[in-house]
């Protein structure tokens, strides 16, 4: 089995304040990891071994916690498969001109 997997992660942070500047700082996290990813409208999908994207999504979780934020709840979806898994195989038929 190839160590290649996909990770889908949404951080929801808990505040009175302007939700998507956190969630930026969440992705600023993902897009400084070096791992493949692809922002998308309801979560962030990352592409490397499981450990590489279990790690970014605890780090991305945890760069939430700034002013104001008293909790985050983290949603992380896995994809893996025999002989590995990319987000390229999983939406280029979306992608390819009608």
């Amino acid at each position: 089995m190839s160590n290649q997997v996909n990770v889908d992660i949404q951080v929801l942070p808990s505040t009175g304040g302007d939700v998507y500047s956190i969630v930026d700082r969440a992705i600023g996290v993902i897009q400084a990891s070096g791992l493949k990813y692809e922002v998308g409208a309801l979560g962030t999908t990352v592409e490397g071994d499981l450990d590489s994207c279990l790690d970014v999504a605890k780090a991305a979780h945890r760069a939430c916690f700034v002013d104001g934020v008293s909790g985050v709840v983290t949603v992380i979806k896995i994809g893996e498969a025999v002989g590995g898994s990319s987000i390229e195989e999983k939406v280029a038929k979306y992608r390819e001109e009608g």
